[in-house]
């Protein structure tokens, strides 16, 4: 016994010295998990465990900050300060949105695993972060990896009127990876699907991934939107996930809180600003506009509204933040907009 209790922390002592070594040479801006899969690529001497705990040391250590979360002052009024900082301290947990007619083979498929979970709500359920699904249900098919909180932002869709009579014509301008195009195809009826990104790899893998979950999208299309670009005609519904600080998702990369700056914060609200300023001509009168951000600060959020109602175009409709600091999940921003002019 005392061999083994020997042994485990020898092995915990050589995995913090390595986790403290990475630490002293990460620069940012590079994600964590993308600095640790490439050493760990080039390391092989280190098994699963090893990986495991040594990735748990480092995470830990820029947990450890969340009192110095950036810019606090810059932090939208609507959000619980303490709570929010005091949340960074846990690793967030896994969702997933369990797709319409699919939950009797979600709920056998992971009791056949033996997964553990906690049902949310009616199509949501949550996991420890370190659950693999990937071998256990068919993903974007039978269920969506999504944050609880990218889920609710579904909410505002109910907004955007819909008729079985005639189809909308709907725009996802920052599609990512596809989880809210799939959410869109999910929560509203009879839309054709127009998607794109700036990125060509990152629309490549959006499309396999809509393709899993059994959706052909009216069109895909490389556009950047930081540069004027003429459209056929208007849409119906734009929905715009724009580019962020992300700090409402820091509790899953907690690094962002020792290299964040104020300077990083002023590069997204000019990108946003020119984002917005070629999208707003795209929604059609009486049509709808949603922009996201997974961000809590409000120059990257109500400050944009706000600059758009001042253009006399458009009425708002709601905004709100969805804010997942008390459910281990993520916070979001969400605004959707009625164009009532041109």
């Amino acid at each position: 016994m005392h061999d083994f209790l020997f042994y485990s922390m020898t092995h915990q002592n050589q995995h913090q010295e390595v986790a403290q070594k990475l630490i002293a040479t990460y620069q940012g801006p590079e994600p964590l998990a993308v600095y640790l899969k490439k050493y760990f690529a080039a390391n092989k001497k280190h098994g699963s465990k090893d990986r495991k705990s040594i990735s748990a040391f480092c995470f830990a250590y820029f947990r450890d900050m969340h009192a110095d979360f950036p810019l606090q002052d810059a932090i939208s009024k609507e959000i619980d300060l303490p709570t929010f900082i005091h949340s960074h301290a846990i690793q967030p947990l896994l969702f997933i949105r369990i797709r319409p007619w699919q939950k009797e083979k979600v709920v056998a498929a992971l009791l056949a695993a033996s997964i553990e979970y906690t049902q949310v709500n009616e199509h949501c359920f949550a996991f420890s972060n370190t659950t693999s699904l990937q071998n256990v249900l068919a993903l974007n098919k039978e269920a969506v990896i999504q944050d609880l909180n990218s889920q609710a932002l579904g909410e505002l869709l109910n907004y955007v009127p819909t008729s079985m009579e005639t189809p909308i014509h709907v725009w996802d301008a920052c599609a990512a990876s596809g989880g809210k195009t799939i959410l869109m195809f999910d929560t509203m009826q009879n839309i054709r699907m127009h998607v794109s990104d700036v990125r060509e790899s990152i629309l490549f893998n959006a499309d396999k991934r809509l393709q899993e979950a059994g959706i052909r999208p009216a069109s895909v299309q490389v556009i950047d939107l930081t540069e004027p670009f003429d459209i056929k005609k208007p849409f119906d519904f734009v929905f715009a996930d724009l580019p962020c600080s992300g700090s409402g998702t820091w509790g899953r990369t907690p690094e962002q809180i020792a290299f964040f700056k104020k300077k990083d914060l002023a590069n997204y609200t000019d990108l946003q600003s020119k984002i917005i300023a070629h999208i707003l001509p795209t929604v059609k009168l009486n049509g709808h506009l949603l922009i996201a951000t997974c961000s809590v600060y409000e120059a990257e959020n109500e400050a944009h509204v706000n600059a758009i109602l001042s253009q006399g175009q458009f009425e708002l409709v709601k905004q709100q933040y969805f804010k997942g600091y008390t459910e281990q999940a993520d916070t979001l921003f969400g605004a959707i907009l009625k164009r009532h002019s041109v």
